[in-house]
């Protein structure tokens, strides 16, 4: 029965320091809280500002013609909405790290820390999708267009070579911006190349190999010596008697 005061004295002493601890707490609490108010509130500000932006800038009609557009909802103003909302989050985001660092806490600050550095790469890889894809676009049009094959029947096969090609190099440059691996990709593209090349000398041969042989086979009476004249002498009339020249 001694033992029971003893404990309740330790529970005691227990409860007095968390209390003590957690008023010696609560003002970092609050400033961290504020930090992170302040954030919230700053990043609701940018949201409808950016949006504006994004709208003036048409960033839905850019987008939705790309590949990424099938990663918006088929609505108006979807693009420029989900820029302003990872703007304001981005902010807010900030302002967690800057409380979770002003309050000490190690683990969480590392964490906020690797998503804060990897959102910017992750921005920059679907802007550079984004745009890389409608220059894509772009030059493909006009290299249909253009005077040089516009008016022939390879006009899009060169316009979707074209884009191919360009897509191809943006999608490698935006996956590798977004920390994506993208070794397996240049291994296709020198394999690609390769093989492109090979098909191209191919064709050149056989074309060459094919136009030359018309080319001879209508040239050839040309190139040889003419000898309708040079066998007269030799020729015989219908009577077996040698042929004479005819004298004018």
């Amino acid at each position: 029965m001694r033992e029971t005061p003893l404990v309740a004295g330790r529970i005691r002493m227990e409860l007095e320091s968390a209390v003590v601890d957690f008023f010696a707490f609560l003002p970092d609490l609050i400033i961290g809280l504020v930090i992170l108010l302040v954030g919230y509130v700053l990043g609701s500000k940018l949201e409808p500002v950016v949006r504006r932006i994004a709208q003036r800038a048409h960033a839905d009609e850019k987008v939705t013609e790309t590949p990424l557009g099938v990663l918006f909802p088929d609505r108006p103003g979807a693009v420029a909405d989900a820029v302003g909302v990872l703007v304001k989050y981005y902010i807010v985001l900030l302002a967690a790290f800057g409380a979770a660092e002003y309050l000490g806490f190690q683990t969480v600050t590392g964490w906020f820390e690797s998503v804060i550095g990897y959102v910017p790469s992750f921005a920059a890889g679907l802007l550079i999708l984004a745009v890389g894809f409608f220059v894509a676009d772009y030059v493909a049009t006009a290299v249909r267009e253009s005077e040089v094959v516009g008016d022939s029947s390879y006009a899009p096969l060169a316009g979707a070579v074209t884009k191919a090609f360009l897509s191809f190099v943006v999608v490698v440059i935006g996956l590798d911006t977004l920390g994506v691996n993208v070794t397996i990709l240049y291994t296709f593209a020198e394999t690609f190349a390769l093989a492109a090349g090979l098909a191209f000398a191919l064709a050149v041969g056989i074309a060459l190999g094919w136009g030359g042989k018309d080319y001879v086979a209508e040239n050839l009476d040309d190139w040889l010596p003419d000898s309708s004249d040079s066998g007269l002498s030799s020729e015989a009339d219908p009577d077996g008697k040698p042929a004479t020249p005819s004298d004018d």
